[in-house]
């Protein structure tokens, strides 16, 4: 039986009248270094590593991409937090053009291949991160524990086969299957082992969310008052509970991650990366708005999204409002025609709403 433990998030919440203290950790410098450096045509895509906190090694650190424009500006910045789409083998790389060089097979590599296909699917070709880069934002994108960089071989083993360029037999499209499986229920097993270690994998997530923001802080051509969020579904999630508990994020963007909650739904496996249980046992999702309000936030769904039906998300979102009645200007809820989705035309909002609220 899965012990799904309590996940106290950020700064103080109260629930049912008593006060949780978050274990979001004590801030850690970022002594960030760049590995790799391509230019893009007025901005550059840094590939870094950095400091997300302590562990029994000593620094835990991680690898991003940084875009940074190049005219020496101060600039405002969003953190960008990918997806979770059961696809593991990629994670920065849902949202920003991957540098071919640091890449094995350069272009044809797996990595890029894999990239592309989601780009495709998903963001009708178009990497996001790098638009807002063209526009002037620095971008900031890393891997969320058990993806990209920092998923399991049994991920990178299923990229390789499924996005190289080996022909592929029946054994190899049965291996395939077979890491697939593996790595979707590695999900629950790395909860567990997460666990055991008194970690909460969503509690983990946010505290290396917040270091993402501190090292944008950091950075000398970031103009520290104007952080923001977006997230596009589990990323959603992400960024609405980093806006919510991290003062420095002025305001966000969630697209295709808000809805009401099911209490008799049984938990998945694809659930275990964003279990908050206190939350989950005393409030709704769009309770989240007592934590956010009175900061800019704006939520989009789609109406024929089939993770979120219409009026479940409709619902959700009357409670957000219901948080934002002394300040209604500042949140802004909306539907686009289609499912789960970043198209362009909703690309073209998210580029609004940032160029009026950053």
């Amino acid at each position: 039986m899965i012990r799904l433990g309590i996940l106290m998030i950020s700064c103080i919440f109260s629930i049912a009248g008593m006060l949780y203290t978050p274990r979001v950790g004590k801030s850690v410098r970022p002594e960030m270094s760049t590995l790799a450096v391509e230019d893009r045509g007025g901005y550059e895509c840094r590939y870094v590593e950095f400091a997300v906190g302590k562990n029994g090694n000593g620094k835990e650190r991680i690898r991003a991409y940084l875009l940074v424009p190049e005219d020496g500006l101060k600039h405002p910045a969003i953190v960008m937090l990918h997806d979770h789409g059961a696809r593991f083998d990629i994670g920065k790389e849902k949202l920003v053009k991957p540098i071919a060089s640091i890449l094995e097979k350069g272009e044809d590599d797996h990595i890029m291949r894999s990239s592309r296909q989601w780009i495709d699917k998903n963001f009708d070709g178009v990497y996001l991160a790098d638009s807002l880069a063209s526009l002037g934002y620095v971008v900031l994108v890393a891997d969320a524990l058990y993806w990209g960089e920092r998923s399991s071989e049994d991920a990178q083993r299923w990229s390789e086969l499924t996005y190289g360029t080996a022909q592929k037999d029946k054994a190899t499209k049965d291996t395939i299957k077979a890491l697939k499986n593996r790595v979707y229920d590695g999900q629950e097993e790395l909860y567990n082992e997460l666990y055991a270690r008194d970690i909460i994998w969503a509690e983990k997530m946010l505290r290396d969310d917040v270091a993402s923001v501190r090292l944008l802080k950091s950075l000398p051509y970031v103009d520290k008052e104007r952080i923001g969020a977006f997230g596009f579904s589990m990323g959603a999630h992400r960024c609405w509970m980093l806006a919510a508990f991290c003062r420095d994020i002025r305001c966000g963007v969630a697209l295709s991650w808000m809805t009401t909650l099911d209490r008799e739904e049984r938990m998945k496996a694809s659930d275990y990366s964003m279990a908050v249980m206190p939350m989950r046992e005393k409030m709704d999702f769009g309770d989240i708005g007592q934590f956010l309000a009175p900061k800019p936030m704006m939520f989009l769904s789609g109406t024929e999204d089939h993770l979120f039906p219409k009026e479940k998300v409709t619902v959700a979102f009357e409670k957000l409002k219901s948080h934002y009645s002394n300040c209604p200007e500042n949140l802004e809820t909306r539907f686009f025609e289609g499912g789960h989705h970043c198209g362009k035309d909703v690309q073209s909002d998210i580029v609004s709403y940032f160029e009026e609220n950053l």
